[in-house]
């Protein structure tokens, strides 16, 4: 058989957003002959502007694996920038999904400091800090302030920052109420350092409660630690009593 009836390696083409790696249309596959020519386009995609190409966009069909992937960026998106701080929240904040993204039910708690890893600077002047995986803020001055060493340190040399209530509970059973296939932080004492996390779901025992003069409720669990009482649904509402 003539080589130009053969069939080269297909060429998977890729077009994905660079800053999470979603694919933004479905993965094509270009097939040729041996030898016959090819030649990819770029596309535009509406509300992104395309930043990155890796592969060859132009060649000959052969026996080599191939692809070629479009990057992409939201227009909208200016300067994306690791950071290592923390914001202190003054009020309850609600969290999105995404940047600009959608709300998500459970806001976070007031009166509490929360670290972020990366900081995105809108071209419509907003500022956006990721928070936890598929989790963001956006920074508001009334709600919020940056702290850019760690608090948590300073917390343990010196006494709480709030006044605390402390009341033993019996072995109270309970279950971690977050978000599906997301887990949350506990702590070594209420605005503590981060001691583990537990998956959503997870059933722990609560043998205290304590609650600061803002009001906010944690639960100290009998081997992990304290956990903000809004991820918590009690097992037997009459448990406490």
């Amino acid at each position: 058989m003539k080589d130009e009836f053969k069939t080269g390696n297909p060429i998977w083409i890729y077009y994905r957003d660079i800053d999470n790696n979603d694919n933004l249309r479905l993965p094509q596959l270009l097939r040729g002959h041996l030898g016959q020519s090819y030649d990819i386009k770029k596309i535009k995609i509406p509300n992104y502007n395309l930043v990155q190409i890796t592969g060859t966009l132009k060649g000959t069909f052969d026996n080599t694996a191939k692809s070629v992937c479009f990057y992409y960026r939201k227009q909208t998106w200016g300067e994306i920038q690791n950071v290592d701080l923390y914001l202190h929240l003054k009020t309850p904040v609600t969290i999105y999904d995404q940047v600009a993204g959608m709300p998500l039910s459970d806001k976070l708690p007031g009166n509490i400091y929360v670290k972020s890893f990366q900081r995105i600077a809108t071209t419509t002047r907003e500022f956006w800090y990721q928070i936890n995986a598929d989790q963001w803020v956006k920074f508001d001055d009334d709600q919020m302030t940056l702290v850019e060493h760690d608090p948590f340190t300073e917390q343990k040399a010196t006494k709480p920052i709030v006044d605390l209530t402390y009341l033993k509970l019996n072995k109270v059973k309970a279950t971690v109420d977050f978000l599906p296939n997301r887990a949350i932080d506990t702590y070594d004492q209420p605005y503590g350092l981060p001691l583990t996390k537990l998956a959503n779901g997870t059933s722990v025992t609560l043998i205290a409660r304590v609650k600061d003069d803002n009001g906010v409720t944690w639960y100290e669990t009998d081997n992990s630690g304290y956990i903000n009482a809004s991820y918590i649904q009690l097992d037997d509402k009459d448990g406490e009593d």
